[in-house]
């Protein structure tokens, strides 16, 4: 069974996905949801539309995909149980902080993609949490995919169609930081999609906006590697999107699992919502490919050209039929001059004229953008089920009713018959009764209608008689199929997998100041002339083994570091794995701890018995997460504010916030480089109005690109209001001010530098 799941923001788009043959649909509640702007579903009217799907034999999965605060974890218990009492058939999960609330009911549970699994170590940790299906990063590889399927009994659902997030599986702090509007609360405001200019080239382009992905021609090859799902992005589009795409991705299954050939419409696709004509995505293009920098929006598909424009007429030659309020937009040179929607005035064989006081210039690309049949067939569509009825009405019998779908029946008796001594009952009027199904979800026809009787002795059966015996029968099946299905759900218990293996290490830090630097000798330098401990980090890098060198031959580990933690880079593909456990191996003994920004950290560190940190990348909200990971140490959220930091867990005091990891290569993008020829001198920033936003490699098997905030983060200047103990990063600084910032924060007192913010500690997030 290979799965079409379909993106559900509005009733319509439920409808359109169920019409269009998805075999199951997340949705999310107007609350604790990541995609809060759409129309989404309410406590009141989930159990109603659970069971439409459920009678239509299609799966709802319900996404509590953000993550939850402490005050906020009752009312997220009584939203999680009506979930439960609703009876959805699986609950997609980001905050791991909140298992064990979801624990309390027999409802498998799929991991978000928003937790960021991408490799087997990863997806070890959610299978040992009780996880039944993961829902990989869009940029996971396919040999990372077969690994997983081969080494855990983790179902795997992966994207394949819609839009990309450029950071990496959407774990983004961007817009957060811009203006409050937090993406892990479901309120991103794609700052991705703006413009922006790099150091590299001085042009304003949409450097940070991938194309959509589209996966379809891929489907076998990844069914082959183990995924069991074909996820459709898509719960903020409108339902046309939602009906055609599943339509599409619906043939495209059958003719695999059920060998047929039908043809698939990639213009369907298109003039759905395309941007940038599509890509591959991670595992088959290359950067050069997935971003689309020239436009950011929909550009349908290309359909004619301009040929010429007189006074309020736009003449457009195209071989496709136009219609009168079919939406295009104009592209000249991969630029977009403008949009409008179509109004013929008249047509001569392929050029159009439509009215418009816009000129365009000759020779332009005219791509339709929106299709008005598409958007009129799924704007009140009403899924039915077809069904059959059989009347029996033989003398001085009981009257019967049977109404059937699929192997699914239900019989109701009605009165004695008597024998018509006027009106008798003939198939034509028993089927006219039988078909006024109305509103109901069901259809039929006159072929799918049995009539017995004697025919010798004609029956009469009162009008009102036969349609309480059709609305108590559609009535009756209807809650047969619905408890037939759900009597099928999957049910899990979770006696085994209650996280006492992640919980069981009680170790502490004594000394919770955390200092993470570049590791150069004058770094060490500066750290040995301190007059208490710190908690050094390191990021992973080739230079790793130096950096100890220099430790242990200025006796600082006695002296003046706690404890060494090795901070693993937020991704690991492939071969990264090998790459990173070879370090670890090599410095077994010098290293006490994991710092981790992705959980498949969390599984290295329990494999080399080493203590856990959790770092800004697992983006903890709440005191609950550190307990059921057995995290050793924590650092807050950098999105709480003041009042919302967990106890005992560390404040990111000052640094460079990396607000998105990117895995393509912005370098390819800007200069048209190869890995072989890389022009990465590592000074690369991209600039907007607000200011500078670096961007650094980490280098290992694949490149990834942090890309850090505009603005420093320094609560110096409000220190005295924290009583707890602080995270910073301090690499990139000379070995004085990395002294001095240490220093302050050791005493309490400071001052911020110029142009610097506080984060979200005073204000928080939406």
């Amino acid at each position: 069974m290979l799965e079409v799941l379909a993106p559900i923001g509005s009733v319509k788009a439920l409808k359109s996905a169920i019409y269009a043959g998805a075999d199951a649909v997340y949705l999310g509640l107007d609350m604790f949801n990541a995609r809060i702007k759409a129309g989404n579903f309410t406590k009141d009217n989930l159990r109603n539309y659970v069971e439409l799907c459920h009678l239509f034999g299609v799966k709802v999965y319900i996404t509590f995909n953000t993550s939850v605060k402490n005050s906020e974890m009752k009312l997220f218990a009584e939203y999680v149980e009506v979930a439960a009492k609703s009876k959805v058939d699986a609950f997609i999960v980001t905050d791991l902080g909140t298992l064990d609330i979801f624990k309390k009911y027999d409802i498998p549970l799929h991991a978000s993609t928003q937790i960021g699994a991408h490799n087997l170590e990863g997806a070890k940790v959610l299978e040992d949490l009780g996880f039944t299906r993961v829902v990989l990063a869009r940029e996971t590889l396919l040999e990372d995919i077969i690994k997983i399927k081969k080494n855990t009994s983790l179902e795997i659902e992966y994207f394949v169609h819609g839009a990309l997030c450029v950071c990496f599986s959407g774990s983004c702090l961007m817009s957060a930081m811009m203006s409050g509007d937090s993406g892990n609360r479901g309120r991103c405001n794609q700052p991705c999609r703006l413009k922006y200019s790099s150091s590299l080239n001085q042009e304003e382009k949409y450097y940070l906006s991938p194309k959509d992905q589209c996966l379809i021609d891929k489907i076998s090859q990844l069914y082959q590697a183990g995924v069991d799902s074909l996820k459709i992005e898509g719960r903020l589009k409108q339902p046309h999107y939602v009906g055609n795409v599943v339509a599409q991705y619906r043939k495209a299954v059958d003719n695999i699992m059920q060998n047929k050939n039908e043809k698939l419409d990639y213009s369907a696709l298109k003039r759905a919502y395309n941007r940038g004509n599509f890509t591959f995505g991670y595992n088959y293009e290359n950067s050069k490919t997935i971003i689309f920098e020239k436009i950011n929006g929909n550009i349908g598909e290309e359909i004619g050209e301009i040929v010429g424009c007189d006074k309020n007429i736009v003449k457009i030659k195209s071989k496709a039929e136009l219609n009168n309020g079919d939406g295009v937009k104009i592209i000249k040179n991969g630029k977009e001059l403008g949009g409008f929607c179509v109004d013929i005035v008249k047509r001569s064989n392929d050029i159009y004229y439509v009215r418009n006081n816009k000129r365009f210039e000759q020779g332009s690309k005219v791509c339709l953008t929106s299709e008005k049949s598409q958007i009129d067939k799924y704007d009140n569509i009403e899924p039915k089920l077809s069904i059959k009825f059989e009347l029996k009405a033989n003398i001085g019998e009981e009257l019967e009713l049977k109404a059937k779908y699929g192997n699914v029946e239900v019989k109701i008796n009605g009165d004695i018959v008597s024998q018509a001594k006027s009106r008798c009952a003939t198939k034509q009027s028993v089927s006219e009764q039988l078909l006024r199904l109305g509103e109901s979800d069901f259809t039929s026809s006159a072929d799918d209608i049995e009539f017995v009787c004697d025919e010798n002795r004609p029956s009469f059966i009162p009008l009102s008689v036969l349609n309480d015996l059709r609305r108590r029968a559609v009535e009756e099946l209807r809650a047969k199929l619905i408890e037939d299905f759900e009597n099928k759900r999957q049910i899990v218990s979770y006696e085994d997998s209650c996280c006492s293996e992640f919980g069981n290490d009680t170790r502490t830090i004594s000394d919770a100041l955390f200092v993470e630097i570049d590791g150069k000798e004058d770094d060490f330098v500066a750290i040995s002339r301190l007059n208490n401990k710190v908690n050094v980090c390191l990021s992973f890098s080739e230079k790793l083994a130096k950096n100890i060198d220099i430790i242990l031959k200025n006796d600082l580990i006695k002296n003046n570091i706690e404890k060494i933690f090795l901070k693993l880079p937020r991704v690991a593909r492939g071969k990264d794995i090998e790459l990173i456990e070879k370090y670890i191996e090599a410095n077994i003994n010098l290293i006490d701890g994991i710092i981790a920004d992705n959980i498949y950290a969390i599984y290295l560190a329990r494999r080399y018995s080493k203590l856990i940190v959790g770092g800004i990348g697992l983006n903890i909200y709440n005191s609950n997460y550190p307990k059921i990971l057995g995290l050793n140490c924590a650092v807050n959220s950098v999105e709480l504010n003041k009042n919302e930091l967990i106890d005992d867990a560390l404040i990111y005091g000052f640094g460079r916030l990396a607000v998105m990891t990117l895995l393509h290569c912005p370098i390819q993008v800007n200069t048209n480089c190869n890995c072989s020829d890389c022009k990465y001198n590592g000074n690369f920033s991209y600039f907007d109005k607000r200011g500078e936003y670096k961007l650094e490699r980490i280098k290992l098997k694949y490149c990834q690109f942090e890309l850090y905030n505009q603005q420093i983060v320094d609560i110096r200047n409000k220190i005295s209001q924290f009583n707890g103990n602080f995270y910073l990063d301090l690499r990139s600084l000379n070995p004085k001010d990395v002294e001095m910032i240490i220093n302050n924060f050791v005493k309490k007192s400071g001052v911020s530098v110029d142009n610097s913010t506080y984060g979200h500690l005073f204000r928080g997030v939406k």
